[in-house]
């Protein structure tokens, strides 16, 4: 009966998490834990909010952290789990870390380009946990999209921006990937998706794919947990994954826009063709430290796809988990060389 018990409020918190209202997302998230992290709003706007976590002793001149998380998914699987946490990991280390939280989108941002994620809402973000923190410049940890919207900010507007870390982040988007071929202009046509969904993209379009990046997984996930259902550090964790990837974050069509066309289709960003407040973007005009931290079992951003970074930015450091694309900051227990790494990196001295 344990068992069946077990798998049974499992399933119940699968088929309750998609499509529920914010206030009942937010008492799954309470009842599995997720988001230990005490928060701290600094700022907030339409488009995002900024979150600051306060270490329970600050080191001394050691530079602020700004999370840059995905514009596709939620925030809180760099804070899931006590344990769990690289914002928690990072305050262990006396760091103080701030969180650029998208907001769901809305009908009114529909027109907004992905240049201008980019150069107001990074911008903005910066500058308030800057100036929250009393400090001059602080280290950008932007996560997969976040981590391409972050190495766009730190080549334009670098004067505040002491270190860079891009965490599991694509960076030239023409090498082979089932994303790729999914975004590809052959199977997707953009424009015709603007056409009609001006606003909001439905996550029936954004999201209805994802599953089959790795179908195997589907059923692999499934028997693991069965073999581990007595382990409740395991199935909560199991639980609380879930519960994140089906916590859909909505897209605004100009983001969808730009990703789509402007980094898979065109691969702007690498071809250093993206146009941000009528400058190019070029990825060698980064000159701070940078750390590139790779997962060697991505299923979502490919070895080749984050690797090139290395090849535009020479002084670029690098990190390979031998974990996946999330499970590097949340499995037990090498999510602790992760997390050691990044912390490690964020004390360096700020020069290349």
């Amino acid at each position: 009966m344990h068992l069946v018990e077990r798998a049974s409020r499992f399933m119940r918190v699968l088929r309750e998490a998609p499509g529920r209202s914010p206030r009942n997302l937010h008492k799954l998230r309470a009842e599995l834990g997720i988001c230990p992290s005490h928060a701290r709003r600094v700022h907030q706007e339409s488009a995002f909010e900024l979150l600051a976590f306060d270490p329970a002793q600050a080191k001394p001149g050691v530079d602020p952290v700004l999370l840059i998380p995905s514009l596709i998914n939620r925030w809180y699987v760099l804070d899931l789990l006590d344990g769990h946490s690289l914002i928690q990991a990072l305050n262990a280390e006396g760091l103080r870390v701030y969180v650029l939280a998208w907001r769901d989108a809305h009908d009114g941002m529909g027109a907004i380009p992905l240049a201008r994620y980019v150069s107001e809402f990074m911008g903005r973000a910066v500058e308030r946990a800057c100036r929250d923190a009393g400090a001059a410049a602080l280290t950008l940890l932007g996560q997969c999209l976040g981590g391409t919207l972050s190495l766009a900010y730190a080549a334009r507007y670098p004067r505040r921006i002491a270190r860079l870390i891009a965490l599991t982040t694509p960076v030239d988007f023409s090498q082979e990937s089932v994303l790729g071929t999914w975004s590809s202009r052959e199977v997707i046509d953009v424009d015709r998706i603007a056409a009609a969904y001006p606003g909001v993209i439905p996550n029936r379009i954004t999201y209805g794919a994802f599953p089959l990046l790795d179908p195997r997984a589907l059923i692999s996930r499934r028997r693991v947990l069965f073999q581990m259902i007595d382990n409740a550090e395991f199935v909560q964790l199991y639980q609380a994954l879930e519960l994140w990837t089906t916590d859909h974050l909505p897209v605004a069509c100009g983001a969808l826009i730009g990703i789509t066309r402007g980094l898979y289709q065109e691969n702007q960003l690498w071809r250093g063709d993206w146009i941000i407040e009528g400058h190019r973007v070029e990825l060698e005009d980064i000159r701070c430290p940078v750390l590139n931290a790779r997962a060697a079992h991505d299923h979502i951003v490919p070895a080749a796809a984050s690797e090139a970074l290395q090849h535009k930015i020479k002084h670029a450091q690098g990190f390979i988990s031998p974990m996946g694309h999330v499970t590097l900051i949340l499995a037990s227990p090498l999510r602790a060389q992760t997390y050691a790494a990044l912390a490690q990196f964020c004390q360096t001295e700020a020069t290349p």
